[in-house]
């Protein structure tokens, strides 16, 4: 595992975007093969089932469900051509928001704890430090807020405009899915994308953020799978019902 670690390391060095999507291939495949096998053995429709075993059995052989090799294709290249946009988005707020010392509190817990005299240049090393803790702390705090605000909305409407598009719909049906799921999926995602940025900006090296967060977007990955397609499916279905009744 170290010596993967390390190579992976080397690789991310000398070609970061190449590195990275091929990261978020194998991911994102993960993520909705998840899906997929979640949604064919807990999230089928038993009217559904009884339609495709009616069909199969016309056929002369039982229909079951299968896995949508398309789908996880479709999943897969989006994750990929986004994957350049994440590197250069981290790569932009380390610049415009640079932290002076990216492990400020482990190195203030450390040095403190070993410091037993109180000295004047202790003390002046300690009030150094804090200023350190206090310019990282705001640092990330501004990472967050235009992470939140700016580009967690904007991919989650690239991803329902282009799964639209992938899986043959036209602009209206961008617009449609866009506008049915998107918020929903965002207000969702502020449950845990803020705990797990801030862990990323505070601690991780820039090199690693994009695959940090990328192994808990494997679950998330997951959710969006299912958003797209059975989320979906069931607001059609709401939309045909409500339509009949009219």
């Amino acid at each position: 595992m170290a010596a993967f670690f390390r190579f992976w390391t080397r690789q991310a060095e000398a070609r970061p975007f190449v590195t990275v999507a091929a990261t978020e291939i194998c991911l994102s495949a993960c993520g909705d093969l998840l899906a997929q096998t979640i949604g064919m053995h807990f999230l089928v429709k038993p009217a559904a089932d009884n339609i495709e075993q009616r069909a199969g059995e016309a056929g002369g052989e039982l229909a079951t469900k299968r896995y949508d090799f398309m789908r996880t294709a479709r999943f897969v290249l989006f994750a990929t051509c986004a994957s350049p946009i994440g590197v250069k988005w981290h790569r932009f707020l380390d610049r415009r928001f640079p932290i002076r010392s990216q492990n400020a509190w482990f190195k203030a817990r450390r040095k403190v704890s070993a410091g037993s005299h109180h000295s004047a240049s202790t003390l002046a090393a300690r009030a150094k430090r804090r200023s350190e803790q206090r310019q990282a702390a705001r640092q990330v705090g501004k990472r967050l807020v235009c992470d939140v605000l700016l580009y967690e909305p904007f991919m989650y409407t690239a991803f329902f405009g282009a799964m639209a598009i992938l899986e043959g719909g036209g602009i209206e049906e961008a617009k449609y899915r866009v506008g049915a799921l998107m918020l929903p999926t965002y207000l969702t995602g502020l449950t845990i994308s803020p705990i797990v940025q801030s862990i990323n900006f505070a601690f991780v090296p820039l090199i690693y953020r994009v695959p940090f967060s990328s192994c808990f977007d494997v679950f998330w990955d997951t959710y969006l799978s299912w958003v797209n397609t059975e989320k979906l499916a069931m607001l059609d279905d709401g939309e045909s019902i409500g339509n009949s009744t009219i």
